[in-house]
């Protein structure tokens, strides 16, 4: 994972041990709850903005707050969920339940939980810090 620090939104490159990038993960400009999108890479379209940028592969709904999330398709069929463990929680450490569809790939998912989980928790910093500096 690498975060793209010129972007948007939220945005992460997605890279196999090899250094192959395979795709990137960004939050949902405009949309009524956070959604995330999963791109593919060499899937279509060309560039990464607008109208140029390629369908989603993957879509990533559901409830972040409490790390309660799925992964849907391009036809709408959940091909994976993340569900945050709440039996044992430290500061440093989440703990995650992860389902993978047959023919999903899971290293693929377990890096897009981890940039989520990643994004939610700047997120909380950042209003921890701001209800302390009030």
């Amino acid at each position: 994972m690498d975060r793209v620090l010129i972007a948007a939104t939220p945005s992460y490159d997605l890279y196999r041990s090899d250094g192959t990038k395979i795709g990137w993960i960004e939050k949902k400009l405009i949309s009524f709850m956070d959604t995330f999108d999963v791109y593919m890479e060499g899937k279509g379209g060309f560039g990464v903005t607008g109208l140029f940028k390629p369908t989603p592969a993957y879509r990533i709904e559901g409830d972040f707050l409490d790390r309660n999330f799925s992964f849907k398709n391009e036809e709408g069929k959940v091909v994976a969920r993340a569900n945050m463990d709440s039996w044992i929680q430290i500061d440093m450490m989440n703990h995650y339940q992860v389902q993978v569809a047959e023919g999903m790939d899971a290293c693929l998912v377990l890096a897009c939980v981890c940039c989520i989980d990643e994004e939610f928790d700047e997120e909380h910093q950042e209003r921890k810090k701001k209800r302390e500096e009030e």
